[in-house]
């Protein structure tokens, strides 16, 4: 760190968020300095996530009830409509899960995305934002989550991994519980190995080990391992829509193969192959179509929904909308990968903002086959400092669901209206300024 000045950044472990500095840019990824809102910003935010949540998992219904077209029109891959039916342990389509919001220019909370199969940025909200927070000398907003992660992912092990007999040993024991990504990404691997520990400490009964994606394997009674157990449940950071068209070097349906294990009940999946129906982009616009018919969902919900959720709407809507800018976004794109804000004027339209992504090859998503149109919101304007010096700028805030429940909070500060790889983590402390 020589010729920096001394920040939070150097209290932070790099055993634990070890993607401070990525190659190649000349910034750090955190910034220098944090951003104050009251704890009635940070209680809204939660309170928004809690009921968007509720709404999100009752319109999931309608999409599980419709017939398979219905799916296909939504650019679902096709072999992955047999397992988005499937009941799960815990009754739910995602278990850990985050939404992301922007301000508006009048300071107005507006959803815009949620990460519910494979959502990252928990090293920085959960753990990071407190180590800031200290060094600044004022209150973490996240105080108490990393404690309510560790009680649910307690919940999740115990809930999986159910104790069998062991009658050599004669005694009780659990098969284990494996987290698994491709370990040649930083981030994705110190993800994965965050909550790994973090499940390990909170289960010290348990088993609970790594496995890399390059090495696994199946078989006919599910996921082998080195000492010839198998894993009663798998974390995978791993896209389920990537996943699901995966195959063996002998061109056979890996990922079919995979999920027809998990359909019969070999291991158990977290988060469940369902969560892709909350991650499809066009989710959203099957949420604000509900909403539009005034039919669905309660008055209750209709107010939340009118409040937070930024218009959304399918691809084959976007000729009859009304003149106005509108942010295209490809169904599976990741980090503002194919992602541009187009002005409407009648049946003409220009492209008003282009995104342009650092290390576009590097981003692993799925080509898409349709795409989705939301609102542009104009948002409001921002002052931080990085390594380089003050920049200009828009905030996304990020609200982790634990199941149902609303915890840790984040942000991402980018000079760009649309965040990409080119955002900053950016610590939130309770107060103004």
């Amino acid at each position: 760190m020589t010729g920096r000045e001394p920040s939070y950044i150097d209290g932070l472990d790099p055993a634990i968020f070890s993607f401070i500095q990525y190659e190649d840019y000349a910034d750090r990824y955190p910034t220098l300095t944090a951003q104050g809102f009251p704890a009635s910003f940070y209680e809204e935010l939660r309170f928004a996530s809690a009921r968007l949540f509720r709404i999100f998992v009752k319109a999931a219904l309608v999409f599980q009830q419709a017939p398979d077209d219905f799916a296909r029109d939504m650019d679902m891959p096709e072999a992955l409509l047999p397992y988005l039916r499937t009941a799960n342990f815990f009754g739910l389509p995602t278990w850990l899960s985050r939404f992301d919001f922007v301000l508006d220019e009048g300071g107005h909370i507006r959803m815009v995305e949620l990460n519910a199969d494979t959502p990252c940025f928990l090293i920085e909200s959960y753990y990071a934002n407190g180590v800031a927070a200290d060094w600044f000398g004022r209150r973490d907003p996240n105080a108490g989550a990393m404690e309510a992660l560790r009680h649910f992912l307690r919940k999740v092990y115990d809930g999986l991994c159910a104790s069998v007999v062991d009658l050599g040993a004669r005694d009780f024991c659990r098969r284990p519980f494996v987290f698994s990504c491709f370990d040649d990404c930083p981030e994705d691997l110190a993800t994965t190995r965050f909550l790994q520990r973090l499940m390990a400490e909170s289960c010290p009964q348990g088993d609970v080990r790594f496995l890399s994606f390059y090495d696994m394997e199946i078989d006919a009674a599910g996921i082998p391992l080195e000492d010839g157990t198998h894993a009663a449940a798998l974390y995978r950071l791993h896209p389920i829509e990537i996943l699901i068209d995966e195959r063996t070097a002998d061109g056979e349906p890996l990922g079919q193969m995979f999920l027809d294990l998990y359909q019969e009940g070999r291991f158990a999946l977290f988060n469940p192959p369902e969560a892709v129906i909350l991650q499809n982009k066009s989710f959203m616009a099957l949420v604000y179509a509900l909403y539009r018919t005034n039919r669905f969902f309660t008055a209750e919900e209709r107010d939340i929904i009118g409040r937070y959720l930024v218009p959304s709407y399918f691809e084959a809507d976007y000729e009859a909308l009304s003149d106005g800018e509108y942010v295209y976004k490809e169904i599976w794109g990741r980090e503002g990968r194919n992602v541009c804000v187009l002005r409407k004027r009648g049946a003409n339209h220009e492209m008003v903002i282009e995104k342009l992504v650092d290390r576009y090859d590097e981003i692993v998503c799925r080509e898409s086959g349709k795409a989705m149109y939301q609102t542009f919101i104009r948002q409001k304007r921002f002052h931080h400092r990085v390594d380089s010096g003050e920049k200009d700028g828009f905030l996304t805030f990020s609200c982790f669901m634990l199941f149902g429940q609303p915890s840790a909070l984040g942000c991402r500060f980018s000079p760009e209206a649309i965040a990409g790889t080119e955002a900053y983590f950016l610590p939130l402390v309770v107060g103004e300024g």
